[in-house]
């Protein structure tokens, strides 16, 4: 099973995005990494820092792309929604 298709993952960056969102903050792969890390350094259990990482390393994959488009494709591509047209 691919990472994304876990729903733990999508709770995890949901999690970090909404963090980012009350504080005010941008919501990026960026920021989200580094919120994850923050995250990770509270009292989590083991179970939810396994889910942390994961998270990261996963999202650590969209750096490379420089724009959103790009990011979007990536991630469609992956989970084989791209399109045909």
């Amino acid at each position: 099973m691919f990472y994304h298709d876990d729903e733990k993952g999508h709770i995890i960056i949901g999690e970090a995005a909404v963090s980012l969102a009350v504080a005010g903050q941008d919501i990026s792969v960026e920021f989200l990494i580094k919120e994850l890390y923050v995250m990770a350094e509270g009292d989590v259990s083991d179970a939810k820092l396994a889910e942390i990482f994961d998270a990261r390393r996963w999202l650590k994959g969209f750096r490379q792309y420089s724009s959103r488009e790009q990011a979007e494709l990536h991630w469609m591509t992956m989970t084989g929604q791209e399109n045909d047209g």
